[in-house]
């Protein structure tokens, strides 16, 4: 008898083992910003050290957020791993009548796939995602998709998708606009010509400068100044490392904590800043640094998309993001597109401190509210 009863806790704790590997188990909820940070240094990671990088990690996120959700099994458990934990879905971003932030959200669906209702119905209520049913094999989708993105870019982008290659049934898109004047402008009289020393030489640019009042912070030889924009919600925050550091020995020990760390060392200080006036458009496939991140199964024929539809199976084909900045003396307009393409298979002397951003630097753009970073960038070219 006793035998046959710890036999049977054997199979009882073997059947345990079993039940528990497969059930599926959340991770522990993290920040938007944890996920931002590692996004911006994975993709970093994967451009050549002279390359400009401008991402928006909110896009991206909103875009593997709708995506995630049709995810089960270990696929949903990499989309939530890989996304920190947090899904980024539709919220009141604070446009006004002065600062303009968007974001929208699409969904292309080919007339011959099949997505489930539920599937449907949480796009359109958690994400206020617009579904469309369209022939994809019609060199007309392709129009229609790009002309959602100028229209919800403010035609800064025009172009997300060049063809539907043959497979594809679905297409996720996220859009996300920003136009904001300074809270206190640059006076373009102080606009003059400067050197930037970049990565491939030194370049004569425009210099914008003015001395002011701001939250500042230095750290061994570090220098990072906040531009609030009107209304104060949303700010850039310029990061110069160090003489002789590059901006990606920098970004390799940027991490939640000491991005928190950095803000909480900023003061108001009078400083002089001069920082070059900059235009930049970028496009870069996401396959490989999500992939990275630990997004591995999505992309293969093991993964489990069946919360999507019941035809399949599904795979992710490409994900891709372009990324629109012009910083001037009046403010900072910038966009992004994300597509997920499916298919099947204390008192002291005031001293004023000189911040010369005339080398390599990093920038954020932040929500002052929650921390959210809708733009990140690395600029070492002009």
């Amino acid at each position: 008898m006793k035998r046959i009863l710890m036999s049977m806790a054997a199979l009882a704790a073997i059947a345990g083992l079993f039940s528990c590997g497969t059930e599926y188990e959340k991770p522990t909820e993290g920040s938007q910003k944890g996920f931002a940070l590692s996004f911006f240094k994975h993709v970093n990671a994967t451009v050549e050290a002279g390359e400009n990088v401008v991402v928006s990690p909110y896009s991206a996120g909103v875009a593997l957020s709708m995506v995630a959700e049709g995810a089960e099994g270990e696929t949903r458990v990499e989309f939530d791993n890989a996304l920190n934990g947090c899904l980024f879905k539709a919220v009141d971003l604070g446009s006004n009548d002065t600062v303009v932030v968007k974001s929208a959200n699409s969904v292309w669906v080919d007339d011959d796939f099949s997505i489930r209702n539920r599937y449907v119905d949480m796009l359109q209520k958690d994400f206020d995602a617009m579904v469309v049913n369209l022939n994809f094999a019609d060199p007309a989708t392709v129009r229609a998709i790009n002309n959602w993105c100028s229209e919800n870019t403010a035609g800064k982008i025009t172009e997300i998708v060049e063809r539907l290659e043959p497979g594809m049934v679905m297409m996720l898109v996220n859009a996300l606009y920003f136009n904001a004047p300074w809270a206190e402008a640059f006076p373009v009289r102080n606009t003059h010509e400067a050197v930037f020393h970049g990565s491939e030489g030194d370049v004569t640019v425009p210099m914008m400068s003015r001395t002011d009042y701001m939250n500042y912070a230095e750290y061994q030889g570090c220098q990072m100044v906040e531009l609030p924009y009107k209304g104060e919600r949303y700010s850039m925050y310029v990061v110069l490392p160090a003489a002789g550091m590059s901006p990606d020995k920098m970004l390799s020990y940027v991490n939640e904590g000491l991005y928190d760390q950095a803000m909480s060392m900023m003061n108001p200080k009078k400083v002089k800043l001069t920082m070059p006036k900059l235009k930049l458009e970028t496009s870069m496939i996401l396959n490989k640094p999500l992939q990275n991140m630990g997004l591995k199964t999505a992309f293969t024929a093991a993964a489990d998309f069946k919360g999507i539809s019941q035809m399949g199976p599904l795979v992710l084909n490409q994900v891709k993001q372009k990324c629109y900045i012009d910083v001037s003396e009046k403010g900072t307009e910038a966009a992004a597109v994300t597509s997920v393409g499916v298919r099947l298979t204390s008192a002291r002397p005031e001293i004023v401190v000189s911040m010369n951003v005339d080398r390599p630097y990093l920038f954020f753009i932040s929500d002052r509210t929650n921390g959210n970073i809708l733009f990140a960038g690395k600029v070492v070219t002009l």
